[in-house]
């Protein structure tokens, strides 16, 4: 089947102004979220508040990247390429295309990570009072100092993966396939763009055979284990708090209690966009590779 029938969605004029639209939703949406937050009497949010604009910023800065570099996101039988629309991007005469990509990898994952602490202050609420835990006396101090740590090792475990297996060399730049300059009009072949690739199996200069790559296997099961851990965490809390809310253990008052079932609801819809937005084709781009199913590898 020729694909070319759908291309019209990722290329112009569709593509811009479909990102403008989304874009300005998003500002807009998010922007309003910290408006009410800081407009509403801190005693009816409390340290929620916090959360909640860390989410509205984090979700801001995505926008944001997403329509500066509105990147490509091309697959081969082997891997994918990810490269901005607008390639060949200089600061003082040097090429940022692959530092632009990275930063914008690093908006864009810590998505799941932003929902994975939204269920756990969830979880501790509803479940405050009813269980022993070390956290039960930290402050909001702590628990801010914790979230820094971890978002600094999850975001840095990304980079590092990235670094080790997905950044351009001298010999992904020679593999690049053809198709990609044909359809794109981008010569990722050239020194002076950047991106970054995961190719999963690489043609053997001697036989001519496709041999995996150690280190770009590595590279993925790092992403994979670091998005399964914001999944785990996710799930363990939901089943808790549904356990919690179901059997009535609440050490809420009922006006109380009706409001954290009303916002456990509203986080389950916020987070089932994600997953059906981010988790399902980052684990169709990660997975598919491995079965050598899609387009032919060409040069």
């Amino acid at each position: 089947m020729n694909p070319s029938w759908y291309f019209f969605i990722f290329m112009d004029p569709f593509h811009s102004y479909f990102v403008w639209i989304i874009t300005k939703l998003s500002l807009f949406s998010n922007g309003l979220l910290l408006f009410i937050i800081y407009s509403t009497p801190s005693a009816n949010l409390g340290a929620y508040r916090y959360l909640l604009s860390v989410f509205a910023v984090c979700d801001i800065t995505t926008s944001l990247g997403h329509a500066g570099l509105q990147p490509y996101v091309h697959m081969t039988s082997t891997g994918f390429y990810f490269f901005p629309r607008r390639a060949g991007i200089k600061i003082s005469l040097e090429t940022f295309d692959t530092v632009f990509c990275f930063i914008f990898m690093a908006t864009y994952y810590q998505t799941f990570l932003v929902l994975a602490y939204h269920f756990i202050y969830r979880f501790k609420v509803a479940t405050s009072g009813l269980q022993i835990s070390f956290t039960n006396y930290w402050s909001s101090r702590e628990w801010i100092r914790t979230g820094i740590i971890v978002y600094i090792l999850y975001i840095g475990g990304f980079f590092g993966a990235v670094l080790f297996g997905m950044i351009p060399t001298e010999n992904s730049r020679r593999n690049v396939p053809s198709e990609i300059f044909a359809i794109y009009g981008i010569n990722l072949a050239d020194a002076r763009i950047g991106y970054t690739n995961l190719i999963l199996r690489r043609k053997e200069s001697n036989s001519g055979d496709l041999a995996w790559r150690i280190d770009a296997i590595f590279s993925i099961i790092v992403c994979l284990s670091l998005i399964a851990a914001t999944a785990i965490v996710i799930v363990y809390c939901i089943y808790r708090t549904v356990a919690a809310m179901k059997h009535g253990n609440l050490l809420l008052s009922p006006k109380a209690k009706r409001m954290q079932r009303n916002l456990f609801r509203a986080l389950l819809i916020q987070t089932s966009i994600p997953c059906l937005f981010s988790y399902l084709p980052l684990a169709i781009i990660f997975l598919l590779p491995f079965s050598g199913k899609l387009l032919p590898h060409q040069r």
